[in-house]
């Protein structure tokens, strides 16, 4: 990829492309293809399923990705997103009677008037996945499921999932409670944003204070990948009948942050295996690329003299991006130069980018010393002086004449 920017750069200098700003077209390709050494992308079971990059939202691998489907209780990421949102994590929340209802079937035994803190209930929901859990919470912010269920679609449409329905907090089945894999992906992407979720979602164990029934209660998270993959940082379990076995994923290695969703699962051992399978084939398409070089000539800003000022890289700049998607550069410089020029001076700068990403930035910087030109002398003609008057001889004869009567007299 190096040798790409480099190529690029000593086409557009030796055909004589302007230098003043100098653009490559940026590559604006969402899906990531597999390049000819990647390995081949996993086989897996499970009806629908997706990997894309946490930061950028680029597809790595798909399989009926946009097919509606159930979710189970990976619905509670949404849940969880929209309560962090509206909430206050030191809430103390009353449970309701409701919880003990068949939407509340699952959870961790709430009883009617219990109350615990807003961030208990979140752990709760997160870790061992209750539904009753879902219930209190989607009470206490939404003033009842309904409620509660039409913030959750409200927040779906603010960050742009379109093909995504909740009728309840904890992802029962229900035939307008649907979801996409693509679309679980951008609302787990969304809601690792979030330091207080991204912090719940990576934590295997938790103790769960229970005042009202004067004990503390230990939790486990259910998403076992935390304890069997190296790298993994969440976020969420889900099984229903209709649904299967459901999983989202995330991982952060090397710099690089992907999230895995799959969804229809037969067996609860291969939603974790495909799940680390696809993690793996998403990874092996990234590699550490030194995109801008140090000392490299990258422009050149011609002088009014006929010089030109050499521009090179003032640093090393490497990162971690996928090795099939062409890297793009921008280089710009100062609108004209003033001598002198000391070597180091930054007149310019060049940007890499990768599918409309900026991935490495970097001065540009005089290459030597630059001093004026000598100014030329100016002369101005001298006057020659006169020739001496030539006298005729009757008028030298005269001279000495009186010359001799001065002397006389």
């Amino acid at each position: 990829m190096k040798r790409f920017i480099l190529i690029l750069v000593v086409i557009a200098l030796t055909i004589g492309i302007p230098l003043q700003q100098v653009a490559f077209a940026e590559a604006l390709n969402a899906n990531i293809p597999a390049g000819p050494n990647a390995p081949a992308a996993p086989s897996i079971s499970a009806t629908s399923a997706i990997v894309i990059d946490a930061k950028t939202g680029n597809v790595l691998f798909e399989k009926n990705s946009n097919e509606r489907r159930p979710m189970a209780s990976t619905t509670k990421i949404m849940t969880a997103l929209v309560a962090i949102k509206h909430g206050n994590l030191a809430d103390m929340v009353t449970v309701n009677g409701d919880v003990v209802g068949p939407g509340s079937l699952g959870g961790i035994d709430l009883q009617p008037g219990e109350q615990l803190t807003l961030k208990d209930l979140l752990y709760a929901l997160l870790l061992p996945s209750a539904n009753d859990a879902a219930v209190a919470i989607a009470d206490h912010i939404g003033g009842s499921v309904g409620g509660f269920a039409a913030m959750m679609n409200q927040e779906a449409v603010s960050i742009g999932v379109t093909n995504t329905h909740f009728t309840n907090p904890h992802g029962l089945d229900d035939p307008m409670h649907y979801t996409t894999a693509h679309d679980l992906a951008i609302i787990a992407k969304t809601a690792l944003q979030n330091p207080v979720f991204s912090q719940i979602v990576s934590t295997k164990t938790y103790s769960i204070n229970r005042p009202s029934l004067g004990f503390s209660e230990p939790i486990e998270n259910e998403n076992k990948l935390l304890s069997s993959y190296p790298g993994a940082t969440g976020v969420k379990t889900g099984y229903t009948s209709r649904a299967g076995n459901c999983l989202v994923s995330s991982a952060t290695r090397g710099g690089v942050s992907l999230i895995s969703v799959v969804l229809g699962v037969d067996w609860r051992k291969d939603l974790f295996d495909q799940s680390a399978a696809l993690l793996d084939y998403g990874f092996s398409l990234y590699k550490s690329e030194q995109l801008i070089s140090k000392g490299v000539i990258y422009k050149k800003i011609a002088l009014k003299d006929g010089r030109q000022v050499d521009l090179v890289a003032a640093d090393d700049r490497a990162a971690v991006v996928p090795d099939t998607l062409p890297i793009s550069a921008e280089m710009s410089s100062v609108a004209s130069v003033h001598l002198p020029v000391k070597k180091g001076t930054v007149l310019g700068k060049i940007i890499a980018y990768q599918a409309g990403r900026t991935v490495a930035v970097s001065d540009l910087i005089a290459n030597e010393d630059i001093k004026p030109l000598p100014q030329k002398p100016s002369y101005k003609p001298s006057r020659k002086p006169s020739p001496p008057k030539s006298l005729s001889i009757s008028q030298l004869a005269g001279d000495w004449f009186l010359q001799l009567i001065r002397k006389v007299t």
